[in-house]
């Protein structure tokens, strides 16, 4: 798994949703979620952009590797 999808996994565990519920909010398919959630895919920007809006973190938080907030 890649440390994006462990990152957003966690903040959609943290807010208890499902992948269908994130899906549905940000406007993105379950299986793409899932996807990067997963790692099989690193999402484009677009994504990047509506995570980080709806999780309330910066972009640099998403995709640093270091996993703490900024």
């Amino acid at each position: 798994m890649s440390e994006f999808g462990l990152k957003v996994k966690g903040l959609r565990k943290s807010r208890d949703l499902t992948i269908r519920t994130l899906g549905n909010e940000l406007g993105i398919s379950k299986s793409r979620i899932s996807r990067y959630e997963r790692g099989e895919t690193e999402p484009p920007l677009s994504a990047l952009r509506k995570y980080a809006e709806f999780f309330d973190v910066t972009l640099e938080y998403l995709c640093d590797d270091d996993m703490k907030y900024r």
